[in-house]
């Protein structure tokens, strides 16, 4: 097999299994324990959530660290996979993912100060201050995905409704998190657009990752 093509297999399935190892990782730390520890009705027990749940809550902040880490790494994987392309645009669009995992970073250090806080009232602060800066580090990802769908037309090869759902998952970040950090007394409508965008938002990676694994090693672009 041509070494390119071989390369380029190794870029696209490293993505691949990074992204679903990800959504894994998001799932248990965020989906799971995440809401057991901070719910927005009842923040005036979070510190005692963590103390009951310790344990529970050093795990969830491993699972965020191994997110924040393959982030990094698909930053890179993806600009040499998708570099044949468009060399900027790839550039760009990793630099951007870069970015968004220094500010995701910042705010799991947040997170991370609640393990030795008994003081409630700093355990709601760094938790607000989790979500501000993570939203804003969202709409940072959204212009990603923006530029990743454009990298996928490029690709010729990619179905057409994978970078389509690219697109209207890149959309739903901007418009979600731009609601929360510019009208945060809307939380409202932000959780109902969250509700209606959320399937769009959680499969695009997931198809892009599957299609990876499949299918993006094949083909004679060079890498």
């Amino acid at each position: 097999m041509n070494n390119r093509i071989i390369k380029k297999s190794i870029f696209a399935k490293l993505t691949g299994y990074s992204l679903i190892i990800m959504a894994i990782s998001a799932g248990f730390s965020l989906g799971f324990v995440f809401p057991k520890i901070f719910n927005e009705r009842q923040l005036y027990i979070a510190q005692i959530n963590i103390a009951k749940n310790e344990f529970l809550y050093k795990w969830m902040l491993i699972g965020l660290v191994v997110v924040l880490l393959l982030d990094i790494l698909v930053s890179y994987s993806l600009y040499k996979y998708f570099k044949s392309d468009n060399k900027k645009l790839a550039l760009l669009s990793g630099i951007l993912r870069m970015l968004y995992s220094l500010l995701f970073g910042i705010a799991i250090l947040y997170l991370s100060k609640n393990i030795t806080q008994y003081n409630n009232t700093i355990v709601i602060e760094n938790y607000y201050l989790f979500q501000k800066i993570w939203s804003i580090g969202l709409i940072v990802f959204g212009i990603h995905l923006l530029l990743i769908s454009v990298l996928m037309k490029l690709h010729k090869v990619i179905p057409r409704i994978l970078w389509y759902l690219m697109i209207i998952a890149g959309m739903s970040y901007i418009l979600i998190h731009l609601l929360k950090t510019v009208f945060p007394h809307l939380p409202e409508l932000g959780n109902l657009l969250n509700l209606i965008l959320g399937l769009p938002m959680a499969l695009a990676e997931l198809c892009l990752a599957i299609w990876l694994i499949v299918k993006g090693g094949k083909g004679d672009r060079k890498i």
